[in-house]
């Protein structure tokens, strides 16, 4: 194995096992397809695979739903490897064992430690730890993907401490991580205690002690706990799906503390981006929401006035909807307040919707000058719902999960060919439209709680944007005094049934399934025939 020549005395440094003794005992066997470390099997992964876990379950779950599992598993492994390292050099001095766990994680290429502080009392269980993480892999990666984060991402590495440390002493030993480097921080920072040394009242503790070291078959408590928070671990998950195309200029709007001007088409999402904006800058702090055409706006612009100049409270958000209709002596009332209040670090901010995209807002000049600059400085265009038919099927799902349209605890879910019929429509009306369609499908569908594509009703109608014409004796006497002529002129039933089918897998984007249901055939039965064609299906 190569090692780079200025890195050779490095790696004799510390106590044993060194990473020199670690890496003689890495065995590759490629055409065995095994790697060992001192006989225990290793896997080499590409780094992306924990990003990618962590991406998922963040999705799928939201942030501490996944951090939670991230954290546990993490535990799990450093208890693992802790043992590993004393069964595999049962005589090694139990200071030497204990700090092997740092030169592991440098070894697998997870982080490059750098001990700042290691107390340790293994007889009188007294530890307290101080060490540098450089190169962190979770927060290398969260970077490279999502930009700068507003929390400490290296939950499976801070768990990984914790297990590991924790099998040498008769307490648990717990790691926190005060500074990351995904946070634009230097490193990563992580300082250890035991749990005495927390204190058994500190929130971290409580939540390690009762979800990261529990399941939920193991407590009844987290799991009584988890289901009073699913609704809002559904909503975030939708929130964040919503704003996927803009998040990442939505974190540069917080970070550089921006006002901000968000325009999109009615149902694209606006009115999320704004509260998860103000979510990233102010959390927990005072949103304020009105229409500027609303008789108690001049009102709410002075109370927001008043609270901030009497008591300096922070974190107020003013959201004003339909920016563009606000009239002349408001617009002089909010820019005189964004040049008071907007311009410190924790204030006011002051988030526009419009329905009109910012060149017309230019275009039409509804507003002054000097108010849409301060707005506009990076402004964010939400894609109205045509335009994400990749994100279609996350953000049908993640509504299925919000709704759950029966008492019982279940969440309903799509068919492909349910998918499918989706994935044709228009939806000129964007989310609240999809909301409905869904919400339709789920009290009518026919085997719940699985949707078809038969429990989606009008689907033609929100593919053309119409409802479907019925076909009557003289639509069809019509259609054949057209096709005559080219019957009369050698035209084959065949070939004219070959032209539809491959006009319809065109219309369908050559998706067979769409194809099939717009002819009227089963899907196998149009497969079967393009083949016969000479197509090859490829859906």
């Amino acid at each position: 194995m190569k090692t780079p020549d200025d890195e050779e005395r490095l790696l004799h440094r510390g106590g044993r096992p060194t990473l020199a003794d670690l890496m003689d005992t890495l065995k590759f066997s490629p055409a065995k397809g095994a790697i060992e470390l001192n006989g225990a099997r290793m896997v080499l992964a590409r780094a992306t695979f924990g990003a990618d876990l962590q991406d998922e379950l963040v999705r799928r779950f939201g942030d501490h739903e996944a951090m939670v599992l991230m954290m546990r598993l993490g535990y799990r492994n450093g208890r693992e490897d802790a043992e590993f390292i004393r069964q595999e050099w049962p005589n090694l001095d139990v200071g030497d064992a204990f700090t092997a766990g740092t030169r592991l994680h440098m070894m697998t290429g997870t982080v490059r430690v750098e001990t700042l502080h290691n107390d340790f009392d293994f007889k009188n269980d007294r530890f307290s730890g101080d060490f540098l993480w450089h190169q962190s892999v979770e927060a290398t990666e969260y970077s490279r993907r999502h930009g700068r984060a507003f929390a400490p991402v290296c939950w499976a590495q801070t768990g990984y401490a914790a297990g590991y440390a924790s099998v040498f002493f008769r307490k648990l030993v717990l790691y926190k991580e005060v500074s990351c480097a995904a946070m634009g921080d230097k490193s990563c920072r992580v300082v250890g205690k035991t749990v005495d040394g927390w204190g058994e009242n500190d929130p971290f503790v409580r939540m390690f002690l009762d979800e990261v070291l529990s399941t939920r078959a193991e407590s009844p408590a987290r799991r009584k706990a988890s289901e009073r928070q699913q609704d809002t671990i559904q909503t975030r998950t939708l929130e964040e799906l919503v704003v996927a195309p803009v998040r990442s200029d939505l974190e540069k709007i917080a970070r550089a503390r921006l006002n901000a001007l968000i325009t999109g088409p009615e149902g694209s999402g606006c009115r999320i981006a704004a509260g998860w904006l103000h979510a990233a800058r102010f959390a927990p702090g005072k949103i304020h929401r009105a229409h500027a055409t609303s008789d108690r706006l001049p009102d709410l612009l002075e109370d927001v006035r008043k609270a901030i100049s009497a008591t300096g409270t922070t974190g107020h958000t003013l959201i004003i909807e339909g920016v563009d209709a606000l009239p002349d002596d408001l617009q002089l009332t909010l820019i005189e307040m964004i040049k008071t209040f907007g311009t410190g670090p924790t204030n006011l901010q002051v988030i526009g919707l419009s329905t009109n995209g910012l060149r017309d807002l230019h275009r039409a000049g509804p507003l002054r000058a000097e108010l849409l600059y301060a707005l506009s400085v990076l402004p964010v265009a939400m894609p109205p719902l045509a335009a994400r038919k990749a994100d279609l099927a996350d953000l049908a799902q993640a509504h299925l999960a919000r709704m759950r349209p029966t008492e019982e605890d279940q969440v309903y879910h799509l068919t492909p060919a349910a998918l499918d019929v989706l994935g044709m429509g228009n939806w000129p009306d964007n989310l609240p439209e999809l909301r409905a369609t869904l919400m339709r499908a789920a009290i009518c569908a026919a085997s719940p709680p699985v949707i078809d594509a038969g429990d989606i009703t009008f689907a033609r109608s929100a593919a053309t944007g119409a409802e479907p014409e019925r076909v009557t004796a003289d639509d069809i006497d019509s259609l054949w005094q057209t096709l005559l002529p080219y019957f009369e002129g050698g035209l084959g039933i065949d070939r004219l049934v070959s032209q539809e089918e491959a006009q319809a897998l065109t219309h369908a984007a050559g998706n067979i399934s769409a194809a099939a249901r717009l002819l009227g055939l089963s899907r196998a039965k149009l497969d079967y025939r393009l083949k016969q064609g000479g197509k090859d299906s490829n859906v």
